[in-house]
């Protein structure tokens, strides 16, 4: 049976070296995998190009932020974006960031019939690990399907990044299998600049900056987990890469905050929290009957 293993709100404990508030800079790394065909098979070239400006343009720009800023982060890799684009990929890895799955060709998981997906984790997987030199072991699909989680306990992934339900992480267990979930907050640049052509960026900039803030007051109280959500065809576009920057400079300008990878905070929560009392526990049949 599947279980969740959830923190105690008022468990005291905290973040390495003591910090209150873990950030996670995550990125949906894809290009034109989303833009499917139209109905007499032609490409909306408009849309494609613009997806593809991630891998060409977007990301090179977003590590260079990243860089100056000196913070890490974790790039959710499409297996077809490995494929194409290896480069991209391998300078991620030697910039120091973490590279995870998202799907092959960004498929649509609850579309998938349990061996389709089974074999969409594999490729990823696969392609990632001969590209990088590193085997993936987060993921974030593109939603997520009944059989996703055994799926990926299946292949020991150490966590996955697909539910909105909580502020904290979680954990998945299924006998010795288990999975930490990095929940995620609604306000990634997908939504927030509304389309790739849309958007203010400074409404953009207020809304990252709001999720942080209190995250960051509620953190004097108890430790808090602050997740973030870009994609570089969006947020490595010209001036929405500036209200990324602006994004991670008010972040600095706090003391206490951890910027880590999602393995990082995945790896701290295993070992350290949900080995020690303050966790609690619920079967997935109950949480979906709550």
């Amino acid at each position: 049976m599947l279980n969740e293993h959830h923190l105690d709100r008022e468990a005291r404990f905290s973040w390495p070296n003591g910090c209150r508030l873990a950030v996670t800079l995550t990125f949906d790394f894809q290009g034109g995998e989303d833009v499917r065909p139209l109905k007499d098979g032609k490409i909306n070239h408009e849309e494609f190009t613009q997806a593809e400006y991630g891998p060409n343009t977007g990301v090179w720009r977003i590590l260079r932020i990243l860089e100056e800023e000196g913070v890490k982060a974790t790039f959710f890799t499409c297996g077809g974006i490995a494929e194409r684009y290896p480069g991209a990929v391998k300078a991620i890895v030697a910039e120091g960031h973490e590279v995870a799955g998202h799907g092959y060709h960004h498929e649509v998981a609850r579309d998938l019939t349990r061996e389709e997906e089974k074999d969409v984790i594999r490729r990823t997987m696969e392609i990632i690990a001969s590209t990088s030199g590193k085997r993936p072991v987060g993921w974030r699909s593109c939603t997520q399907s009944p059989n996703s989680l055994e799926l990926l306990m299946e292949y020991w992934f150490l966590w996955n990044s697909n539910s909105f339900s909580h502020d904290l992480p979680f954990l998945w267990e299924d006998g010795k299998r288990k999975l930490v979930e990095l929940p995620r907050q609604p306000f990634g640049d997908g939504r927030t600049y509304g389309h790739r052509d849309s958007g203010n960026p400074d409404d953009t900039l207020a809304i990252w900056k709001a999720l942080f803030d209190e995250l960051y007051e509620e953190s004097k109280s108890a430790p808090t987990f602050c997740p973030f959500q870009f994609h570089p065809y969006i947020s490595g576009r010209p001036g929405r890469a500036k209200a990324l920057r602006g994004l991670i400079q008010h972040m600095k300008q706090h003391e206490g905050v951890w910027f880590a990878t999602g393995s990082e905070v995945a790896r701290w929560c295993l070992e350290k929290l949900f080995r020690a009392e303050g966790v609690t526990q619920v079967s997935k049949e109950a949480a979906r009957a709550s």
